[in-house]
Parts: structure tokens; C-alpha cells; sequence
């Protein structure tokens, strides 16, 4: 999920599982160089629980503490963003900072 500010984009992701298992593998299957803008990116998932002080839980877990069901088909890409997104506006609703928290590692997602 790309948000644009300031002129700028942050990557929003559930976490670096995402990374290395669609986008490292995409470009690697097309001969392509890791885009140098999704090094630094928002674990939101991480980002998640340590502002509402729960335990590590899954898109459905994040929906479900904020009062809100998953819609659509889990593990659909298109779903997956949806709720993410969902998920994202009311984080920031409720005055969580979505900033960068996390780098990519990579030379080692190529790896993987």
C-alpha cells in the first residue's frame, strides 16, 4: 500500500515475510533490482501492536481488536490490501504515527 507524503511515498506492509515472498521474488523473476524505494518501509503489523499493547496477531487479529471483520477473501491480494488499509486509516485515526520502521535487508532477500 503506497500513501504519498510530502512528496514522498511510504510502503505500508504486514511485515518482511511480504517482501521476501512477492516482491524479492518478482524481481527476481524478472531480472530486476530491488526498488531502492522499498528498503526502508512501515511494519504495520508491528506498528500495530505496539500502539494498542497486544501480542503479535494476523490481519484478521488486527481487524477484530479494532471491532471490525475481514472482508473479502483471506490471502486475496486485493483483500489483503483492502483490510490493510482499513486497518492503516484507523491506526491514524485513532493518532498512530505510521512512519518507517524497518529496512530491508537486501542482500539477503535474494537469497531466501
Amino acid at each position: 500500500i503506497f500513501h504519498q507524503t510530502k512528496q514522498w511515498y511510504q510502503r505500508r506492509v504486514r511485515g518482511p515475510w511480504d517482501f521476501k515472498k512477492f516482491l524479492a521474488k518478482e524481481c527476481r523473476y524478472n531480472n530486476m533490482d530491488f526498488p531502492a524505494m522499498c528498503v526502508q518501509y512501515c511494519n504495520v503489523r508491528r506498528k500495530f501492536c505496539n500502539f494498542y499493547g497486544v501480542k503479535r496477531v494476523n490481519i484478521e487479529g488486527m481487524l477484530k481488536n479494532l471491532g471490525q471483520e475481514f472482508d473479502g477473501t483471506p490471502h486475496s491480494g486485493i483483500s489483503d490490501s483492502r483490510n490493510i488499509a482499513n486497518i492503516v486509516c484507523t491506526m491514524v485515526r485513532d493518532g498512530a504515527v505510521l512512519d518507517n520502521n524497518e529496512v530491508v535487508d537486501v542482500n539477503s532477500i535474494y537469497t531466501a
